[in-house]
């Protein structure tokens, strides 16, 4: 008797712990929607040099980093010229990393490379999804 008890306290235990971890790692189609909209509007500001706007798009941690539109911007001309002078743009898949959502987007620099810029996503208190970080990689012709 006692270790049935024992036994159906531990499955609804995994149960619990299983439901927790699977919905930490899932997100809604309309955060999906609003992930590629956050993205695409600052690929939008960054061609429009509205440094002030697609710095909107920039969590909280990388305000810190740098703690001004200016700063932003000298940032993203030097560092990341695939998302600031883009030839195209295809938005992929989003999955997981560290437990936050990552949006895979595929970009033609000004050079005609490609690009895998993978976006970090974090979701702010009142529920807005917001750029955390960006990593650009080389990218086979056949992901554009």
């Amino acid at each position: 008797m006692l270790t049935i008890k024992i036994v159906k306290t531990l499955i609804s235990s995994l149960l619990i712990v299983l439901f927790i971890s699977t919905s930490a790692f899932s997100i809604t189609d309309e955060d999906e929607q609003e992930i590629i909209s956050v993205v695409s509007q600052q690929l939008q500001a960054f061609q429009e040099d509205d440094f002030e706007k697609a710095y909107s798009f920039a969590s909280p941690i990388i305000k810190k980093i740098f703690p001004s539109p200016k700063a932003f911007g000298e940032m993203v001309v030097g560092q990341y010229q695939a998302v600031y002078r883009r030839k195209s743009v295809n938005f992929g898949n989003i999955s997981f990393r560290d437990g936050e959502p990552s949006l895979e987007v595929y970009l033609v620099d000004p050079d005609g490379e490609f690009v895998t810029a993978i976006y970090s996503m974090q979701q702010q208190e009142n529920g807005e999804w917001l750029i955390n970080g960006c990593f650009l990689t080389q990218a086979e012709s056949s992901e554009i």
